[in-house]
């Protein structure tokens, strides 16, 4: 079930990979593509707002599509110096998201992709909401390239 554990640990999984070829990958960029990750699931702040009796889902539900997640991506990395280089990466986290997300099988019919230019509902089908197979296997991944991690950041590096 991909849910903020599970997009939390292949966000770091892919970025800690990453920095093992790329530089820029750093702890501060990790965090970035970590929050990109969790931009899609920020309209479950409407379960805290219909607590308090207002009823928002019909105007933060866009944010769970991708092209409104861009757009919140594209807002937040306004705040930022590097504006360019933090929106890449919140895209990467919003990236990791839908592929977690597409593997869903989806009660209401998947995912719709490619909203506004099609209405048509992606979905694989590989795994249902309810099955922590996929964050147990993201957790004992995430540890895994953790442990390698350290033991590269052992290796003493030559200097020219």
């Amino acid at each position: 079930m991909p849910d903020w554990i599970t997009h939390i640990a292949v966000a770091w999984t892919l970025c800690r990979i990453l920095s093992f070829k790329f530089k820029e990958f750093d702890a501060s960029n990790t965090m970035i593509v970590i929050a990109g990750a969790l931009i899609p699931d920020l309209v479950k702040v409407v379960l805290g707002l219909k607590l308090i009796g207002v009823d928002a889902y019909e105007y933060l539900s866009p944010i769970h599509l991708p092209m409104g997640s861009i757009i919140v991506a594209g807002i937040i990395s306004l705040f930022f110096q590097e504006k360019k280089k933090t929106f890449m990466f919140l895209g990467l986290g919003v990236l990791t998201h839908y592929s977690l997300d597409l593997i869903l099988e989806h009660v209401s019919g998947g995912i719709y992709l490619f909203y506004p230019f099609s209405w048509w509902q992606w979905q694989l089908e590989i795994t249902n909401s309810s099955d922590y197979l996929i964050t147990t296997l993201a957790l004992c991944i995430a540890g895994f390239v953790y442990l390698i991690g350290r033991e590269i950041d052992r290796i003493p590096k030559k200097s020219c």
